[in-house]
């Protein structure tokens, strides 16, 4: 496992342990930057610290899962799977106790040990239907 991998690696448990400071601090930089988080989160370190708060607060036995996880000089891309019960309020629904099961994928940019720049894509769709926001496709 690269160093990258195993800085992954680490800050992930700490989120599945629901220890968002740990985290963030042991993943990204103070600077860091991230794109495709929703518009209310910000670009920053800060936004997306309170980001990950309410989503751990809304899905409190949140767990992360990486399902491949690609190492290329200074950049990895993962793809990643995250489970929970939704319990609490987010984004705009109140908690379901529904099971929350979606997929994403995320490409890092390191600077050094830590995480300068964050890309991000989830699937939205599945996970706005898992929180009663949008209707379940209808199936023939």
């Amino acid at each position: 496992m690269s160093d990258h991998a195993t800085t992954i690696a680490t800050a992930v448990g700490r989120l599945n342990a629901g220890d968002v400071d740990g985290y963030v601090t042991t993943l990204y930089h103070p600077h860091a930057t991230f794109h495709g988080f929703p518009a209310e989160v910000g670009t920053d370190r800060d936004g997306i610290t309170a980001f990950f708060r309410a989503l751990v607060d809304a899905v409190p036995d949140t767990c992360v899962t990486a399902r491949d996880l690609l190492v290329d000089g200074d950049r990895v891309a993962v793809r990643f799977a995250l489970t929970g019960t939704h319990r609490g309020g987010l984004l705009g629904a109140d908690g379901t106790g529904q099971a929350v099961d979606v997929e994403g994928i995320t490409v890092l940019r390191f600077e050094g040990d830590r995480v300068a720049e964050r890309w991000n894509r989830l699937d939205d769709l599945a996970l706005l239907t898992q929180l009663g926001l949008l209707p379940a496709p209808v199936t023939a």
